[in-house]
Parts: structure tokens; C-alpha cells; sequence
């Protein structure tokens, strides 16, 4: 198995009464809420994992959890985790 991390963001759409609950599920789970001032049932989640079958199970997860509608991937990035402590030229 390769030394990667993977970094994901996720639409999570749920409830209106159910967000601060499924936020701190997901926050419970490892994922990080963005803020947004948009949608009072959508959820922007980032996600760093060690794999991309983790990732995968990470969304199947939220997916899980009471009151989310659904959880979408919007972008998927890999790369070996040496070059993310690479400084930036």
C-alpha cells in the first residue's frame, strides 16, 4: 500500500432540523464543515483520508447518518504524502 493521502469534498445535503446534528456527526467521523452562508440544508465537507477506499467508506458513512438526504462527491484529489510537506516554490 502506498503512502497517499486523499482529499475529498462532499455536497451534503440533509434536513434543516437535522444540520447541527449531522454536523457534528461528521465533524465525529473526521470531516470538516466549511462555512457557507448558502443553502440551510446543504453541508460543504472536506475529507482527508489515507485511501480511496476509505474515502469511499467515509461518504458511505455520512450517508448513513439520520436525516442526510444525500452525500455527493465534487472533487477528488490523491498524491503521495511526502509531496504535501513539500514547501510551495
Amino acid at each position: 500500500m502506498s503512502d497517499e493521502i486523499h482529499i475529498s469534498s462532499l455536497i451534503v445535503h440533509a434536513r434543516p432540523d437535522a444540520l447541527a446534528t449531522v454536523s457534528a456527526c461528521i465533524e465525529a467521523l473526521g470531516g470538516e464543515i466549511v462555512p457557507t452562508s448558502g443553502d440551510a440544508s446543504r453541508l460543504i465537507v472536506l475529507v482527508e483520508q489515507p485511501s480511496a477506499r476509505a474515502t469511499a467508506d467515509m461518504l458511505d458513512a455520512i450517508n448513513a447518518i439520520a436525516g442526510v438526504y444525500s452525500a455527493l462527491p465534487v472533487y477528488h484529489h490523491a498524491e503521495p504524502a511526502a509531496c504535501l510537506a513539500e514547501p510551495m516554490p
